[in-house]
C-alpha cells in the first residue's frame, strides 16, 4: 500500500509539473549548480526537497537565517544566501520541489555528461547531432549557448531561426531531411563564442536527445600551416654542405696538431742525444754549446780607445 501511494504522489507531482510547468536547470556533471528561485524566497523554515525514485522525498536544504545543508549535503553544499551545491553527480538530476511560505516551486534539475572541444579563433566549429528526420516528424532542433539561441531549425517546415550574434554564421548540411544528419556547423569563431552549448528537440513542450558540448576558442593560426597541417608538403632536406665541409677541416686540424706535436717530441729526443754525445767525447763545441765570456778590449782607432 505504502509503495502505491509513493508512486502515486509522484505522478501526481509529474503531473502537476506537466500543468503549471516549472522552472528547468541544466547543469553539465561535476559542475557547481545553484537552484536560483532559492534566493528569492526569506520566510524562515522554507524547504528544498528532492523527490527520489519511488516518490520519497529527500530534504536538501532548509532556510534559517541563511540556507544550511541537511544531511548528505554538508560535504557538497555550504550555508548560503541560496541552495549550491558545489559540485553537481548524476543522483542530482529530478524534480526538486521549494516550499516557501505557502507557495510551493517545482524545480526539473538536469544532469547532463558532455564533451569537450577547442577551436581555434576564426575557425570553424562543428556539433555533432544526429536525430530521425523520417517524413511527419514534428518538433523544432535547437541549439543554445548559456541558454541563449544559437540555431532553431523547424522539423516539419525545414524554417531556419539564428539567434544574435550568430546571424549567417551557423548551418546544417542540406540533406539533413534524408539522413538525419543535423550536425551544426559554426564559421568564424569568436572569443565570445566559448560556453556550453546544449542541442536537443523540442516536441509537444519535452526536450528530447539532450547533449552538451563545452567550447572553448584558442588563439587564431597565423599560417597557411598553421591552419592546415595536413597539407604540408613534405621536402626532403639537401645534405648540409657547409656542415660537412667544417667537419672536415676540423679533423684535418686536430690530426694537423697531433703530427706536430709527435715530430717535436721526436726531434727533441733525437738532438738531445746528440749533444750528449759530444760532450762526452771531448771533441768540438757544437752550437748548442755556450763558449766561455771574455773581456776582449776592443782595437784602439786614431789613439782613442
Amino acid at each position: 500500500m505504502a509503495a502505491q501511494m509513493a508512486a502515486l504522489r509522484t505522478f501526481l507531482v509529474m503531473f502537476h509539473l506537466l500543468l503549471v510547468g516549472g522552472l528547468a536547470v541544466d547543469t553539465i556533471l561535476g559542475d557547481r549548480v545553484q537552484f536560483p528561485e532559492t534566493e528569492q524566497c526569506s520566510e524562515r523554515g522554507a524547504t528544498l526537497q528532492h523527490t527520489l525514485k519511488g516518490g520519497i522525498s529527500q530534504t536538501v536544504a532548509r532556510l534559517e537565517d541563511v540556507w544550511k545543508p541537511a544531511a548528505g549535503y554538508k560535504d557538497r553544499m555550504s550555508p548560503n544566501e541560496s541552495v549550491v551545491l558545489n559540485r553537481s553527480n548524476i543522483n542530482d538530476q529530478g524534480l526538486y520541489g521549494l516550499t516557501c511560505g505557502s507557495e510551493e516551486k517545482l524545480i526539473h534539475l538536469n544532469v547532463i555528461t558532455s564533451s569537450e572541444k577547442s577551436v581555434p579563433e576564426g575557425q570553424a566549429a562543428a556539433f555533432i547531432f544526429h536525430h530521425d528526420c523520417t517524413a511527419g516528424e514534428r518538433g523544432r532542433y535547437r541549439v543554445e549557448r548559456n541558454t541563449q539561441l544559437v540555431f532553431e531549425l523547424d522539423l516539419s517546415s525545414g524554417s531556419i531561426s539564428q539567434g544574435s550574434g550568430f546571424e549567417n554564421r551557423t548551418s546544417v548540411a542540406p540533406h539533413w531531411r534524408t539522413d538525419g544528419d543535423l550536425t551544426l556547423t559554426l564559421q568564424g569563431v569568436k572569443p565570445e563564442d566559448r560556453g556550453d552549448y546544449f542541442l536537443y528537440v523540442l516536441k509537444d513542450r519535452k526536450r528530447g536527445h539532450l547533449q552538451a558540448v563545452r567550447m572553448r576558442v584558442s588563439p587564431a593560426l597565423n599560417t597557411p600551416e598553421e591552419r592546415n597541417p595536413e597539407q604540408i608538403p613534405f621536402t626532403p632536406q639537401p645534405p648540409c654542405k657547409e656542415k660537412t665541409a667544417l667537419i672536415c677541416v676540423s679533423v684535418a686540424a686536430v690530426l694537423l696538431i697531433a703530427g706536430a706535436f709527435f715530430c717535436g717530441q721526436k726531434m727533441a729526443r733525437i738532438c738531445g742525444s746528440k749533444v750528449s754525445g759530444g760532450a762526452a767525447a771531448g771533441g768540438a763545441p757544437t752550437e748548442l754549446e755556450m763558449q766561455p765570456y771574455t773581456d776582449t778590449p776592443f782595437p784602439v782607432v786614431n789613439g782613442h780607445a
